[in-house]
């Protein structure tokens, strides 16, 4: 019996502030969309970095999610502090994950460990710590910093195609626009 690997219109790796915002903006836009972080709980960073005096350095305001996200979260949340601490920023995101729902796409304690692309399928294959595979037309790291201009400039590509394609009306699972999937089928 061969084993079909699930299949999304995304994979992103991290569920910090990057990751859970692209999570939520795919989902708005309607893809399919598996975040897979390493950690046991959202929060990348924040998650990650609770040495002691662990702060931003920027107003809190600024670590919120904007308004093109809900305005209802900037609402529903208030600082404590206007330099918040990690455990507050951490609270944050907690509470932004579970206002929208994010957890049920998230897969927590999950390293992905390669991530081929294969040119005649046009789509990502990715594979994770536990030997899980996943495909998907686009792969979205949001891991932080990355050492290279390179990686950077591949994954600003990736993303930006990605959000063309749906501009287009293009489906990414068939490679077709509404029109020609239409017309195809009737």
């Amino acid at each position: 019996m061969t084993h079909t690997a699930e299949r999304f219109d995304a994979v992103v790796v991290g569920a910090g502030f990057s990751g859970l915002y692209m999570l939520h903006r795919l989902r708005t836009m309607g893809f399919t969309v598996r975040v897979f972080e390493a950690g046991s709980d959202v929060g990348g960073t924040w998650y990650w970095n609770r040495y002691p005096g662990a702060r931003c350095d920027s107003e809190s305001i600024f670590y919120m999610f904007s308004d093109h996200v809900s305005e209802e979260l900037l609402q529903e949340w208030n600082w404590s502090e206007r330099f918040a601490a990690q455990p507050e920023i951490l609270r944050y995101l907690q509470f932004v994950t579970d206002r929208l729902d994010l957890r049920r796409d998230i897969r927590f304690n999950t390293r992905v460990t390669g991530a081929m692309f294969d040119e005649a399928a046009n789509e990502w294959e990715i594979t994770t710590e536990q030997g899980t595979q996943v495909r998907a037309s686009f792969l979205i790291t949001a891991v932080g910093c990355l050492p290279s201009a390179v990686c950077r400039w591949q994954i600003f590509r990736n993303s930006a195609a990605l959000i063309a394609s749906k501009a287009r009306g293009i489906t990414p699972a068939t490679g077709r626009t509404s029109r020609s999937a239409s017309t195809a089928s009737g």
